[in-house]
C-alpha cells in the first residue's frame, strides 16, 4: 500500500484518498508522485471510487452556487484541505458537504456488490439481468426545458437533457447508472478494471472510455455514439435463460431498439443527434407531427397540430430549444399553415 501520512503504518483508504487530493490541489506532485497515485488508483478498483468521491465532495457544489449555506460548506471543505496532518477534518468537512449536497438533490451511498455479469465477446450471450433499483442511489433529474452537467463519483461526465431522471449506484464491480427516463450525453473516464454501463429501458450499453447519448422514449432506447466504442446487450428477467442479442457499436453509428425488438444500428448525424447540448434541435426533412413532438419536449407550452392533414408537411432547419413561438412563426412563414396562439401559452397549428 502507498505510504502518504507521517509514518510508515498501513492508512485507512479514505485518509490516503484526502491526502492525495491535498496534494493534487496544491499542485505538489511530482511526476514520480503522479505515478505513485495512478499505482496507488489500479491497486484496487475501491480506491478510485473513494478518490472520485472525496474529489466530487469538493467540487460537486458548483451546481448549486445558488445556495449561500452550501457554498459556506464547500468553503470550509476547502480550508481543511490545506490542513493535511488534520486528517479527520478534511473527512468531516468533505462529509458534511456530501450531506449537504444530498439534501439538494445529488449525492452518493455506498451500495452493495452489482450482481451484473461481465460483458461477453459474443453475439449470443446469456441475457444479462436488469439490476432493482435501489432506493438509497443518488438521483440527478431535469425539469422541462432544463438541461445540467453531474460530474460521476468517478470523474466521468453526465450532461442531463429536458426532463431527464438518472440515477446513479456505482460498486467495485461497475460504474453504473440507470437512465429512467430523458435523454443524457455521457462523456466516461478511462477505466479498464471497472465497466461503466447506463441501463435504458431493456437495453445496457457498457463503455470503457468514450462518448455517447442515451435517449429514452417511452421504452424505446436510442444511442448515438460520438467517439469510441460501446456494446449494446439486451437484458431479460431473472427468470429467462434464453440468448441475448449483443451489439457492438463504433464512432458515429446510432442504435435504436423497442421493448424486445432486435436492434438497429445505421450511420448517424451526431451533430444533429447532440445540438440539443448547445440549446438547438435540427430538423431534416421531419414531418411536422415530428418536430413539433421534439419542439414540444422543451415546454410546458406545446405547439398543437388542429388539422391531420398538415402533419405529414416536411421542415428543415434549426431551432431554438424551449422557445416554441418562434418555432411556430417560422413554420408559418414557410409552410401554408397559421399558428394561433391560445390563452394558455400553447400555440396551434391549422392549415390556412
Amino acid at each position: 500500500m502507498t505510504r502518504t501520512g507521517r509514518n510508515a503504518q498501513a492508512t485507512d483508504p479514505r485518509d490516503e484518498a484526502i491526502a492525495w487530493l491535498a496534494r493534487e490541489r496544491e499542485g505538489r506532485l511530482a511526476p514520480d508522485q503522479q505515478a505513485a497515485l495512478q499505482a496507488w488508483l489500479d491497486a484496487d478498483p475501491a480506491h478510485a471510487i473513494i478518490y472520485a468521491r472525496a474529489r466530487a465532495a469538493v467540487e460537486a457544489p458548483a451546481r448549486f452556487a445558488a445556495h449561500p449555506e452550501l457554498m459556506d460548506m464547500r468553503a470550509s471543505a476547502l480550508a481543511a484541505l490545506k490542513e493535511r496532518p488534520q486528517y479527520p477534518r478534511m473527512i468531516a468537512a468533505a462529509a458534511a458537504l456530501v450531506v449537504a449536497v444530498t439534501t439538494l438533490g445529488a449525492g452518493w451511498v455506498t451500495l452493495a456488490p452489482s450482481t451484473s455479469p461481465q460483458v461477453s465477446r459474443l453475439q449470443e450471450v446469456a441475457a444479462p439481468v436488469l439490476p432493482a433499483l435501489n432506493p438509497n442511489a443518488a438521483l440527478y433529474r431535469t425539469a422541462v426545458g432544463e438541461r445540467t452537467s453531474v460530474t460521476l463519483p468517478d470523474g466521468s461526465v453526465a450532461i442531463l437533457n429536458t426532463d431527464t431522471l438518472l440515477k446513479v449506484a456505482y460498486t467495485g464491480h461497475e460504474r453504473g447508472v440507470r437512465l429512467v427516463r430523458g435523454q443524457a450525453l455521457f462523456e466516461v473516464a478511462h477505466n479498464k478494471r471497472v465497466p461503466f454501463q447506463v441501463y435504458a429501458g431493456d437495453r445496457r450499453v457498457t463503455a470503457v472510455g468514450t462518448v455517447f447519448d442515451v435517449r429514452l422514449d417511452a421504452k424505446k432506447v436510442k444511442v448515438t455514439l460520438v467517439e469510441g466504442v460501446v456494446r449494446v446487450a439486451t437484458l431479460a428477467p431473472k427468470q429467462a435463460a434464453a440468448p441475448a442479442q449483443q451489439v457492438t457499436m463504433t464512432a458515429g453509428e446510432e442504435l435504436q431498439a423497442g421493448p424486445e425488438t432486435v436492434m438497429s444500428v445505421k450511420p448517424a448525424d451526431v451533430a444533429a443527434e447532440t445540438s440539443w447540448k448547445a440549446g438547438v434541435v435540427v430538423f431534416k426533412a421531419e414531418t411536422l407531427a415530428q418536430a413539433a413532438a421534439e419542439v414540444n419536449r422543451y415546454t410546458d407550452r406545446p405547439v398543437r397540430l388542429a388539422d391531420a392533414s398538415i402533419a405529414g408537411y416536411r421542415i428543415t432547419g434549426v431551432f431554438k430549444t424551449g422557445d416554441p413561438d418562434h418555432f411556430a412563426q417560422g413554420v408559418a412563414e414557410i409552410l401554408p399553415v397559421r399558428a394561433e396562439p391560445q390563452a394558455d401559452g400553447s400555440v396551434v397549428l391549422s392549415a390556412k
